[in-house]
């Protein structure tokens, strides 16, 4: 990871200046309509589509329906166009509609490849002219779907659907909508057995952090939720779908911790996690909880953010009930601003909470 932030780091500069595009095999002169394909997907790289502005490129129904409309792009920090050179590895045609494979990539010192994703894009005609489409948009179309409720639940063929958790899904949502006076809105939610599953239907044959074990893992993104290892019941991803638009100025740690809180995270509950983490902390008296927004991950299948964050917002829960947590919510996005209304709501000052999480932490494990 933090080799990742170096080079994430490298590459930031470019943004301006485009992305150099080569290409794996020779293109027919010939043949236009590939040609033309291609100088779109050129055109698109060097449109700045890291702005998430309206692009003459991409089709217009995508653009229409949603603000992110190119679901790869937000996939890696602070882009998936942050200016990584692209080599084009294939163009394929299938019935008028073109598959673009793409290296995003670098060759270090040493001569060696750095790949940051190998992704694909297709494109078709729209009103006569070519435009670009998510592999998402086309791939899902090989998938079932199933309507319960709000959800449009997508797997693969071979996946037995379970209702009963589907049910499960749809309850949890209505009830964490109710908490904090929402109307729960209709999304979509992609299942697979693994996670690797998920993001090649979305167009990723390889993406940085690929591979190793095998663990439940998800992401929401505006109306959709992915999950790998879950199947139809994956709360956390679903609390941030419904709640985060309705609260703009609310800080990473509070957004993280009460998903977890409701919803537990990676398939296992709050409870669960403080445990494992009270036991850790125990053994490790020289981590400085005071400055706990500096802590990332305790292991790979607990952070801090979902732990701690998590105890947070309980805590505040039980002091003042929803009325109380949705203030908190509320109070700002920057640590500061998390700082300040964890004094404000639970009156406990910064240099305190080293104190204070770690006697909570064993309180809420002893339970």
């Amino acid at each position: 990871m933090k080799q990742l932030k170096i080079i994430l780091l490298l590459f930031l500069s470019a943004y301006a200046l485009g992305q150099k595009v080569t290409y794996n095999y020779v293109v027919d002169a010939t043949d236009a309509e590939a040609n033309e394909v291609l100088k779109l997907f050129e055109n698109y790289l060097a449109s700045n589509p890291q702005n998430k502005e309206t692009n003459p490129y991409w089709n217009f129904e995508e653009q229409e329906k949603h603000t992110n409309f190119d679901f790869l792009e937000g996939e890696f920090q602070p882009s998936l166009y942050m200016g990584f050179p692209v080599h084009i590895l294939s163009l394929t045609s299938i019935n008028g509609t073109y598959q673009i494979k793409a290296q995003f990539s670098y060759c270090k010192e040493d001569g060696s490849p750095y790949v940051l994703a190998i992704a694909n894009y297709f494109a078709k005609k729209e009103n006569g002219t070519f435009k670009l489409f998510n592999a998402l948009t086309i791939n899902k179309e090989t998938w079932q779907c199933t309507t319960v409720g709000i959800v449009d639940f997508y797997y693969p063929i071979s996946h037995q659907f379970n209702y009963d958790k589907a049910e499960e899904l749809n309850d949890f949502v209505n009830i964490t909508c109710t908490h904090f006076g929402i109307q729960p809105k209709p999304f979509e939610y992609y299942l697979a057995h693994e996670y690797d599953e998920i993001q090649k239907l979305k167009g990723l044959d390889y993406y940085l952090g690929m591979g190793g074990p095998s663990k439940p893992s998800g992401k929401a993104t505006d109306d959709k939720v992915y999950c790998g290892g879950l199947g139809e019941y994956y709360p956390h991803e679903a609390f941030h779908v419904q709640i985060d638009e309705h609260f703009p100025n609310m800080h990473f740690w509070a957004s993280e911790g009460i998903a977890t809180l409701l919803g537990g995270s990676r398939g296992k509950s709050l409870d669960w996690h403080i445990k494992k983490t009270n036991r850790y902390l125990q053994q490790h008296t020289e981590i400085d909880l005071n400055q706990m927004l500096l802590l990332k991950n305790l292991d790979n299948e607990t952070a801090y953010h979902y732990v701690i964050g998590g105890l947070i917002a309980k805590k505040i829960v039980d002091k003042g009930g929803w009325g109380l947590l949705t203030k908190f919510m509320s109070s700002g996005k920057t640590d500061e601003d998390y700082y300040k209304a964890i004094e404000k709501h639970l009156g406990i000052p910064r240099f305190q909470l080293n104190d204070y999480v770690r006697k909570q932490l064993q309180i809420e494990a002893r339970q």
